[in-house]
This record gives C-alpha cells, sequence and structure tokens, in this order.
C-alpha cells in the first residue's frame, strides 16, 4: 500500500505536468540564464583580447613623430573616419611646446581626453595610457643615462611576482557569478508549482477537499513540498549540466581560464542542491499558505526571491571570508561550489553540517505550515 505522501507526490506532479507553464518555468531559468551569462563573458573576452588597432584623434602629432611612432607600435592609430554617433571621441592632445620640453628635459605636456566612465571604451583607454607611460620611462631612462646615472638607481626594490594561481582559481573569480545562477536555478524552477499547489489549491477550492481525506496534514504538506522540490531540482540539475557544457564552448584559455569538470564533480553538486530545494520549496509554500490569494502570493514569493540574491551576491562581491560560512544554509552551498570550481580540498564536515542544518530548517518551516492549516483562516483565505 502506497503511502500518503507518496500519493499527494504523484497527485500534484501529475496536476503540473498538464501545466506547460510550470514546465517552462523549471527549464527558462535552468537554460537561459547560464546562456545569457555566456554570451556575457563571450563579449568580454572578445574585449579583453582583442588586439585590433585602437583609432583615436591625435591633436598635434606633427609636433612628436616619434611619439606618434611608438603610438602606432603599440596598435594607437590615428583615427581617419568620424566617430560613431553615440560614442565619446577619444582624443591625445600633444602641446606644441614639445621639442622644447624634451630639448631641455621637462615633462612634455600631453592631453588624454575621454569619457573614462565608459564600459565599452575602457579597455581602449588603458591601451592608450599604457602605451604613453611605456614612452614616459623610455624617455626618463634616456635622461638618466646622458647624465651618467644608471637608471635603476629609481628602482629602489625589484619586485618579482610568483602567481601560484592555478586555472581553476583563476576561473572561480569569473564564476562565482555563475555559481549564483545554479543556487538560485532551485528557487524560480520550483516556484510556479509550489505556488500553485498551495493557494492555487485554495483558491480552486480543491485544498479542503484535500484535507477531508483520510491523512494527516503533515503528510499533505510533505507530499506537496516533494513534488514542488522535484522541479526544484529538475530546474538545478539543468543548471549543473548546462553550465560545464556551455562554457567550454568560450575561447576562456586565452584569459588564462580552464574550467574542467568531471562528472563525480557535477553529481556532487546535484547532491548540494537537494537540501536547498526542499528549503526553497519550503519557503515558497510557507509564504504561499500565508497568502490571502494567488496573486499576492506570487508577489510574496517574487520578494523572497531576493533574499537568497542579496545572501549571495553580499557573500560574493563584498569579499566575506568567516569559516561560519561553510556551515549555514545557502550560504554553505555556495562556499563548497566555489571550492570545487577552485579545484580546493573540500571540506567534507562543513558540507554535511551546512545539509544537516538546511533540511532541519525545511522540516521546522513545513512543520509550521502543517499547524497553519489547522486554521480555518488559513484554508479558506480568511
Amino acid at each position: 500500500m502506497r503511502s500518503p505522501i507518496t500519493i499527494v507526490m504523484r497527485k500534484e506532479l501529475k496536476d503540473a505536468l498538464r501545466d506547460k507553464r510550470s514546465v517552462m518555468a523549471a527549464m527558462s531559468y535552468a537554460f537561459f540564464g547560464p546562456l545569457l551569462m555566456a554570451v556575457a563573458f563571450y563579449v568580454l573576452i572578445s574585449q579583453l583580447t582583442d588586439t585590433s588597432d585602437v583609432k583615436i584623434d591625435i591633436e598635434g602629432a606633427e609636433y612628436a613623430p616619434a611619439f606618434v611612432a611608438h603610438l602606432e607600435r603599440q596598435g594607437i592609430a590615428e583615427r581617419d573616419e568620424p566617430w560613431p554617433a553615440g560614442q565619446q571621441p577619444i582624443t591625445l592632445a600633444i602641446a606644441p611646446d614639445w621639442a622644447e620640453s624634451i630639448a631641455t628635459a621637462q615633462p612634455a605636456k600631453v592631453t588624454l581626453t575621454a569619457d573614462f566612465s565608459s564600459q565599452k571604451q575602457r579597455t581602449d583607454i588603458r591601451r592608450v595610457e599604457s602605451a604613453v607611460e611605456g614612452y614616459t620611462a623610455q624617455l626618463s631612462y634616456i635622461r638618466l643615462q646622458m647624465r651618467g646615472i644608471d637608471p635603476r638607481v629609481t628602482q629602489g626594490i625589484d619586485l618579482v611576482k610568483h602567481d601560484t594561481a592555478t586555472k581553476g582559481s583563476r576561473a572561480a573569480i569569473l564564476l562565482g557569478s555563475v555559481l549564483i545562477f545554479i543556487l538560485l536555478s532551485v528557487f524560480f524552477s520550483g516556484m510556479n508549482v509550489a505556488i500553485d499547489t498551495s493557494a492555487g489549491e485554495r483558491e480552486r477550492n480543491s485544498l479542503e477537499l484535500l484535507l477531508s481525506q483520510p491523512l494527516t496534514t503533515n503528510q499533505l504538506v510533505w507530499g506537496k513540498a516533494l513534488a514542488a522540490s522535484a522541479f526544484a531540482m529538475f530546474g538545478g540539475f539543468l543548471s549543473a549540466i548546462l553550465i560545464p557544457f556551455i562554457f567550454k564552448l568560450l575561447p576562456l584559455h586565452e584569459i588564462g581560464i580552464s574550467i574542467a569538470l568531471a562528472w563525480p564533480m557535477i553529481l556532487l553538486i546535484v547532491a548540494l542542491l537537494v537540501p536547498l530545494a526542499l528549503l526553497a520549496t519550503a519557503l515558497q509554500l510557507f509564504v504561499s499558505f500565508r497568502a490571502k490569494s494567488f496573486k499576492e502570493a506570487q508577489t510574496y514569493i517574487s520578494l523572497l526571491l531576493m533574499a537568497p540574491m542579496l545572501v549571495v551576491f553580499g557573500v560574493e562581491f563584498a569579499r566575506v571570508k568567516n569559516q561560519i560560512l561553510y556551515y549555514l544554509p545557502l550560504t554553505g552551498q555556495h562556499q563548497a561550489l566555489l571550492d570545487i570550481i577552485k579545484g580546493e580540498s573540500l571540506q567534507w564536515g562543513a558540507m554535511a553540517i551546512s545539509a544537516i542544518a538546511t533540511v532541519l530548517v525545511s522540516m521546522l518551516l513545513l512543520r509550521l505550515i502543517s499547524r497553519m492549516l489547522s486554521s480555518e483562516k488559513v484554508v479558506f483565505g480568511l
């Protein structure tokens, strides 16, 4: 004989699968999220590795032909066509007294005019600055040598850098934001099912019919939670599979980054998402049953989705480093995913504690929902 929890779960899964909106919602975020990030990274890599000449306006080029020749060797060429509409020009103005300043060993004035806040032109501006700084260093060395001074006296310390970063640790810097998509996929993918099985059933007047069946409210809530969690895990599984595949198609090797996730690591990522999927579903069911209507539940859950985003983004961009993050729900899974990407040794004990804590919080929420369903106000949305 099947358990009541299994019967409720199968019933909710059948209802959800009939609703194409729920299926598409589970697939859309998990698929299009990583795809959009891959497109953004492709554009970024193209900008970082672009070796084509930077064409700028050069005023007073006739005053410093040697300087202009140096710029051309560095890939900075004088522009001979008008700037596109909406794009601010980059102008390098050479002072008319260039020759006099060079002859008297005085600083020659060069003015760089550009929109330094422009994201699109940031790489071009930096290349122009580097070319000018390189020529400045050459002039300084020549002036010191002409005075019989070893240019090395200006270099107080010879700093030698040994980069011990692996391709995996470099990948973690870039893919930290992508990991957020994996975590949030479990929150988005099961959202519609969680709302439909709670506030939706109440509006269809089928919730009281289910409560009249020979099963406890706890069994009913667990059946609904497992059904919604299945959709949440489906979205998480898609993200975990698609992200390594999609990013293998990107030219990450051009910026010294490599992503190589073996199947055991991908399965470990999926396993990390299991307790998180249950937590996401429990939170969404709790909010949905507290809401008085289907639309109100959608509004509240949309706000609820901001919470995990703020937590993960806050930890990621604020660079919070605290060992307790490994033991907490959500942040524990995030830290574990980062360690997997970096190729570092995993803290199995912390991962287990985080998973247990996540499951316990989920069980507590589901228990509260079970008690809520004993109230007529919650059942009838009063």
